[in-house]
């Protein structure tokens, strides 16, 4: 059995200067993964907002039960 193996040149686009396509591609590409990371510091933040103040609506007694801390003490 003949294993016959070819090596081929490197093709045109990856030795040529980067196109204005592809620059375009790629600072788009960089422009939405920082927006949705803004994106995603949006939602946490105002999801952790509403969870605190949903447990600070509680009653006192049951928020000391949980073991949330009294707004009235300092640390």
């Amino acid at each position: 059995m003949t294993m016959v193996c070819s090596v081929s040149p490197m093709t045109p686009s990856a030795t040529a200067a980067p196109t204005l396509a592809g620059l375009a591609k790629a600072a788009a590409g960089r422009l939405a993964t920082g927006l949705n990371g803004l994106a995603r510091t949006l939602s946490d933040h105002r999801r952790r907002r509403l969870d605190q103040r949903a447990l600070e609506a509680l009653p006192f007694d049951l928020r000391k039960d949980l073991g949330w801390p009294a707004g009235d003490t300092r640390r």
